[in-house]
């Protein structure tokens, strides 16, 4: 009888192994159905969808799309070679498919190829490289398009938040903004970032700073809308907590506008929305901390 037993446990063994083996490959299957039901796949979907809207602007063109095929491309790709490199069981980024088609979007159709594609690479170089309990610490896309400013003064249309577009064409960017914040549960962020940002440029208006009023008006109001629903909401860089979420957005508006005031009026929006991250990122260490000097307590 106890040998009977003992000869039965390898063989359990190999059958809890076989399981693990098929638990492991299901892991590493890609399910289409259940990444456009999540919120990345409607994120995606929609930011698809206003893009291809935005190719009606006829000087988009040929150019636009090309460039967008090498973004997304580009992201896939390269997230592919670091999960594999690194001997991670998903290949396929989702996170890096709605990054390039974010800085696809927003680099203008005139931009050489080649510069896209470096700006993908930065962006996803700056995510896998500075990172809190594996979740990026700054916004891929803006670091992204930030550094490829900086490098090669690279033009922004944001030709996916339709600011190209005839001025009714906004209703889409806003209706398809609230279906993405409406799943992720970030509507105080983005009220709290467009209330400020308005406030602030309109305040700046009144007093009589010079090209104040801009920042209201086409393309920048669009920029910002498209900022606020796909970008600033984004949930490993931004807080989930409501009180936290309404200091962050009116945290990034003000910076902005300081942006646009004293730096740049083509990355001001970029460089307020990583400047939030950064105090995200401080807030979740100091929390840490805290937690870690109460647990010794």
């Amino acid at each position: 009888m106890e040998s009977s037993a003992l000869n039965r446990v390898p063989h359990q063994i190999q059958v809890k192994r076989s399981d693990l083996r098929k638990s492991k490959k299901r892991k590493q299957g890609f399910s289409f159905q259940k990444f456009i039901k999540s919120p990345k796949g409607i994120v995606f979907v929609i930011i698809l969808l206003l893009t291809m809207i935005g190719t009606a602007y006829p000087n988009n063109g040929r150019a636009g799309v090309t460039n967008l095929i090498a973004a997304v491309l580009t992201a896939v790709f390269f997230d592919f070679i670091i999960a594999y490199l690194l001997h991670r069981p998903k290949l396929f980024s989702d996170g890096a498919l709605i990054t390039g088609l974010i800085i696809g979007g927003i680099l203008g159709p005139a931009v050489p190829w080649a510069q896209v594609m470096v700006t993908v690479i930065a962006a996803l170089s700056v995510k896998h490289l500075f990172k809190d309990k594996r979740k990026p610490i700054l916004n891929p896309a803006a670091i992204g398009l930030l550094v490829s400013s900086l490098l090669f003064s690279t033009e922004e249309s944001w030709w996916s938040a339709l600011s190209m577009l005839p001025a009714w064409a906004t209703i889409l960017l806003i209706a398809g903004g609230f279906v993405v914040v409406n799943r992720i549960n970030k509507f105080p962020l983005v009220f709290a970032f467009m209330a400020a940002y308005i406030i602030f440029f309109a305040a700046a208006g009144l007093l009589g700073v010079t090209e104040a009023g801009n920042a209201l008006r086409m393309p920048y109001i669009n920029a910002a809308l498209f900022l606020s629903f796909f970008m600033l909401t984004d949930p490993p860089t931004s807080p989930s907590r409501a009180g936290e979420q309404i200091f962050f957005g009116i945290l990034a508006a003000l910076c902005a506008g300081c942006a646009y005031l004293y730096l740049s009026k083509v990355t001001f929006m970029l460089i307020g929305l990583l400047l939030a991250n950064a105090w995200k990122y401080l807030q979740a260490r100091s929390r840490s901390a805290q937690r870690a000097t109460m647990g010794r307590g």
